[in-house]
Order: C-alpha cells, then structure tokens, then sequence
C-alpha cells in the first residue's frame, strides 16, 4: 500500500506536549533508543532536523511509524539526513517507501537508519598528555551512558541512546577520554544545518551552511583538574576541520565560572546569543530555570588555534585593575541597563551549583537578573555586546562582554591561514 509522510512544525503550538506524547506512545518497543524529551523539543530542529509520521494511505490516522531525520552531511546535490526510524507496525514499512515518502515533502537524501538493529563502532587512539582521546567501542558507549547519569543525576528518560555513536548514526562528534583505560570524559555532538545569523562577514568567509552543535561534553569528578575537557574540545576542533567545519556550536549555562573560563578564555569561543529557560530540563546540576549562551568557535581562526596551542590555566582580568571595564550589576541587586563602554562585566555566582542546592530561592534571583541582562546586552549586531572572555576581583567572578564593531569582529575572524581565510 502506499505511504506517505507527514512532518511536524516545531512552531505549532502544540509541539512541546506533542513530542512528550510520541516519547510515551514509542516508550514499550522503542524506549531504550529515544532520545532524551528536551533534546527533541528544543535540539532537533535546532539544528535542521525533522519529526515525521508515516501512515498507509489507506489509514491516514494510524501512524506505521516516526522518523527523526537528523542532518548527516551536504553534497552537490543538496542535504543529506539521517532517517532514524521507530516502527509502530509488524512488519514495518520498507526503507525504499520511507524514504519515497519523504522525498514528497523534502528535499535531500535519507540515510535509513535502524536504532535496534546491529551497529558498528570504530574506536580510535590519540596519546595526548597523559590522556587517551579517540572513538569510543561499544562498550565505552555504555559508559558514557553511565557517566551521563553520574554527572548530572538525571532520570533515565533524559539519557542518550549508546547507539548513537555506532559509525552507522553518523554523528558529527563522538569522543572519549579514557585514562588507564577507563572512560574519564567523554564529548559528542550533532551535525547542524544552517544556524543562528552570524555577524558581520562571518557568514560567507566561514560557510556557516553546515556547522557542528557539540552537545553534552562531561568529565568524570575523579578526574577533573587534569585539562581533559581542553583536551577532548581540541581533539574535536582539529576533527571538525578534517570535516570541512570551521564553525561549532554549543550551549553552556552562562552561570557556572568554571565552564565559562574553559569556554572563553582557554578556547576562544564567544557568545553572542543567548537563550533565557532554554531546556524544560530539572537535574542536580540544572535546578534552576535552564537559561544557556550559545556558544560560536570559529576553529579555523588565529583566535582559535592560539588558544588550543597553549593549554594550562584560563587567562582571566583582574577587573580589581581595570576601571575601563564597567560593572553592569552586583550580585543579583543594582542591574545597570544604560552601559556603553567599550568593555562590560556581568558578575555571576563562584559557586553557582552549590548556591543552587544550598538556597533555591537566591538561586532564582540570580538567574533573573543575569537573564535580564544577558537579553538586554548581548547580540551579533554592532554596537549591541559579544562575550569574549571571563574576569575576577578577589573572591567574586565575572563574564566579560566587548561592544561588537568592526574592528572587534576582525580581530576575533582573523583567519589561521590568511591566503585561505
């Protein structure tokens, strides 16, 4: 019979109770291979992928199965996705008409992929200082499931699948870290179509079309201290390149220091954009409403390779010396919205995690007046403020934001190799 394909917009109104309501009718045969519920309301489409429901023509409201289509690569021809696909239906549909299906509505080729059926894993090794960095095997796959849930104690619906690191899936990043072979860290990511506007002349000097969203990068506490997190983003940075990637994306909660050290100032991304109650997400590390920056690293940049050339302690400013750089709040009390030097600082917790568990409610406070301030300053546009690198003074912690212009973009853009760039 023939089949056709339906696909969800994640702008209706609906969509957020409608992906809860997929994840509950697919949880009895196809639990363990979902993924998480704010990764496919919030993520997926994010970065260009798809939701689709595929019927019988003949019975249009009973659903044979649902596709998420994932953006796998580009070639001349156009797009090419990932087709993972959760049948609802004995026998299931063919993968020949699943993908006729969607040729109908969509332009691309579809990569069919089966989450439950056998996959192969192809782990790697790069000796970096200490650490062993490389693809993970199968078994290390399931260590980053169980690392997921150490880190971030949350619920098993919110982990993601082992499967996805299969050389099948495709991902656009999968890595470990693994010292005395056991998994110490580990980092992976998506491949992303297009993505939010990048400032100035950014876009076509970068080709932004296809960009890698590096989603969950995590470091077992055992082993914190040690420069695995720098060492698993460079590896991913040098990965991305050989890909013929020159922009990465990810997002990091603007108010915890130590990632925002790392972030800024030891790799040389920048934040311009940000996202206030970005994920509907409730775990040890997010109590709080899940405000995030989305990060922009130009890897091909001298900015980038400067930083990833010399690893050790975050530079920060001694903003106890620096009264060019202006202030725009104190604690959460005293938000200043009329600043215009060329250089800012917001002040955010030291302990951003502790203070969550110990007091929710100053917690809250916190994260209202930083959102407030991060929605009022930051922006790609001149004259609006980019995130650029992080500060202190004495025992409290900053972010620091310069005022975007054209010299500030070219400096940040200044291509690695200036014949290339």
């Amino acid at each position: 019979m023939p089949l056709r394909a339906r696909l969800l917009s994640p702008q209706a109104p609906d969509w957020s109770s409608a992906m809860d309501a997929l994840r509950r009718q697919l949880a009895p045969a196809h639990g363990p291979h979902l993924l998480p519920p704010h990764f496919l309301k919030v993520i997926l489409p994010k970065i260009g992928g798809h939701v689709a429901l595929f019927a019988q023509e003949e019975q249009p409201e009973r659903t044979s199965g649902v596709g998420f289509l994932f953006p796998r690569g580009l070639d001349r021809a156009g797009r090419i996705y990932t087709l993972r696909f959760h049948a609802l239906e004995t026998p299931p549909p063919s993968p020949a008409a699943l993908t006729a299906a969607l040729q109908e509505l969509l332009p691309g080729r579809f990569h069919f992929y089966d989450p439950a059926a056998p996959h192969t894993f192809t782990p790697s090794s790069q000796p970096q200082d200490g650490v062993d960095i490389g693809r993970p095997s199968q078994a290390e796959a399931l260590a980053i499931q169980a690392l997921y849930q150490r880190i971030w104690g949350s619920p098993p619906e919110q982990r993601y699948p082992a499967d996805i690191h299969s050389q099948e899936f495709g991902l656009g990043a999968s890595l470990v870290a693994r010292v005395d072979g056991r998994v110490a860290g580990f980092l992976f990511g998506f491949l992303r179509f297009d993505g939010s506007p990048l400032p100035g002349d950014w876009e076509e000097r970068f080709r932004g079309e296809l960009r890698l969203e590096s989603q969950v990068m995590g470091v077992d506490p055992a082993f914190r201290g040690r420069g695995i997190g720098f060492l698993l983003k460079r590896t991913q940075a040098r990965d991305a390149l050989r890909q013929g990637i020159r922009v990465v994306h990810w997002t990091a909660d603007p108010l915890q220091f130590p990632n925002a050290a790392l972030n800024f100032a030891r790799l040389g991304a920048v934040a311009f954009d940000f996202y206030p109650n970005h994920y509907p997400i409730h775990n040890q590390l997010n109590r709080a409403p899940a405000s995030r920056f989305e990060l922009t690293w130009l890897v091909q940049t001298r900015r980038a390779a400067q930083a990833l050339a010399h690893p050790g302690p975050a530079p920060r400013l001694d903003l106890s010396r620096r009264p060019d750089v202006v202030r725009v709040n104190r604690g959460w009390r005293d938000l200043l919205l009329d600043a215009e030097a060329p250089t800012i600082a917001v002040e955010i917790p030291a302990r951003w995690t502790q203070l969550q568990a110990e007091d929710p409610q100053e917690a809250l406070a916190w994260r209202q007046a930083t959102d407030r301030l991060f929605l009022h300053y930051l922006g790609p546009e001149i004259g609006r403020y980019m995130v650029t690198g992080v500060g202190v003074a004495g025992e409290r912690r900053f972010v620091v934001a310069q005022r975007v212009d054209p010299a500030l973009l070219a400096r940040i853009g200044a291509p690695l190799d200036p014949v290339a760039g």
